[in-house]
This record gives structure tokens, C-alpha cells and sequence, in this order.
């Protein structure tokens, strides 16, 4: 009796499967010899040269005056250096931060200077200081006013002499023109309201009014990092 053959399951890839099969293989194999060599070079990289750089050692506000203890080196590659970088803590001791400048960012000469009021007020606008007879209680630097300034004579007027103001600094109440006390107060103005202010405080009795929140026409920035208190 003739023995049947035994079936076979197995099954003969075709040709073009074979050579499909060999060239992802070929492929998957190529794309990890190439990742794992671009990694050894990238760990293995030259950084090329170094400088030093001086950096903030804390978070600095805008305004201050730079001391040691704000100031740190740390060895940078010479392209990542920024344009203008300190190389020399003493390049930067006593200069005044134009801006806020972060903890471990690298000062440079664009963001530093020697003035006292670098970073306190935009292109264009001027720094004017006023001695005051009348500012309201619990007048901040947040805080938007207004001036107005009284006149005497036979017919005493009041006029306003400014609007909108940014309140960049309150200092302590002292005697004023003619023994008269009053709040110094040194505000953010535009050309217009610098000279009506100085004007009214030669002439007349200065005094500020707060504005509303819903008021100002501009939200209220921070307060300048070198404001005082108000008087209490």
C-alpha cells in the first residue's frame, strides 16, 4: 500500500519578498550605526574656545545699582557668548541694570549703564521732582495721579497741571520754597507737563490726586526698584 506524502504547510516566499525583506533590514541597520555614531560625535564635540562672562548670581530688578554680591563668572564658549558680554565683575560694579535680568543671564553693555534712572522711564519722556503741599494718604509708586496746582493773588485759581502720571519716587516730607512743608515726589512726565509743573512749583501750592484704577489710561507698572515708601 502506498504511503500518502505528508502534507506541507510551509510556504516559499516569493522572490521580490525576499529582496524587500533584505533591503528594510539593510536599512534598520544603517539608521542605527548612523544615530549611534551622530551620538558619540555630538558627546565628543569640541565646544571650541572659552571666554568669561559675567552673569547675575540672583534675579536683579531693574535699576539697581550693581555690587559684588550680584555678580558672578562662569566660563562660556566664545559663541555663545552674547554681543558686548562683561568679561570683568569690576566692568560691571556700580553700573545700573537697564532692565530685570535673571538669575545666571550673562550681562552685557546693552543691558547696563550709569544711570541711576536707566530703565525707569521710556524714549521720550522726562524725570521731574516736586515738592508737594497735599498727596493723598497711602500714596504708592503702583499708583496713577493727577496735579493740579493753586494759585493766590486777589482771585485764587486752581488749574490742572498734569494728568496721568506715573509715580516713580515719595520721598520724606521736607520744608519747601519759603518755609512752606511739603512731599517730594518725582513723577514720569511727558515735555508739556514737566514744564507746567515746574512753572506751578515756583509759583504756586502743588498738590496730587489719585486716580481710579477704570481712570488711567495706562495699566500701572511696577513699582521703580528705586522708590521709597511713602512718608507715614
Amino acid at each position: 500500500m502506498q504511503i500518502p506524502r505528508r502534507f506541507s504547510f510551509r510556504r516559499k516566499l516569493p522572490t521580490s519578498s525576499k529582496v524587500f525583506l533584505s533591503i528594510a533590514v539593510s536599512c534598520a541597520v544603517a539608521s542605527f550605526l548612523l544615530v549611534r555614531g551622530g551620538a558619540a560625535r555630538a558627546g565628543g564635540a569640541d565646544p571650541g574656545p572659552s571666554v568669561d562672562v559675567v552673569v547675575a548670581s540672583h534675579e536683579i530688578d531693574a535699576g539697581t545699582t550693581l555690587s559684588d554680591g550680584d555678580l558672578t563668572v562662569v566660563a562660556m564658549p566664545v559663541r555663545f557668548a552674547p554681543p558686548g558680554a562683561i568679561p570683568a565683575p569690576q566692568d560691571a560694579i556700580g553700573l545700573v541694570a537697564g532692565s530685570a535680568i535673571a538669575e545666571g543671564e550673562p550681562l552685557s553693555q546693552a543691558r547696563i549703564g550709569r544711570s541711576v534712572l536707566a530703565g525707569a522711564v521710556g524714549p521720550g519722556r522726562l524725570v521731574v521732582s516736586a515738592t508737594f503741599g497735599s498727596i493723598p494718604d497711602g500714596l504708592t509708586t503702583a499708583d496713577r495721579v493727577d496735579a493740579f496746582a493753586t494759585f493766590g493773588g486777589a482771585r485764587p485759581y486752581t488749574e490742572l497741571v498734569g494728568e496721568d502720571l506715573r509715580v516713580l519716587r515719595i520721598e520724606a516730607a521736607t520744608p519747601g520754597f519759603g518755609g512752606d512743608t511739603g512731599t517730594v515726589v518725582t513723577l514720569d512726565v511727558d515735555a508739556a507737563a514737566a514744564r507746567q509743573l515746574l512753572q506751578a512749583d515756583a509759583t504756586g501750592t502743588l498738590a496730587l490726586v489719585a486716580r481710579g484704577m477704570e481712570a488711567a489710561t495706562t495699566s500701572s507698572p511696577s513699582a521703580s526698584p528705586w522708590a521709597t515708601p511713602t512718608p507715614g
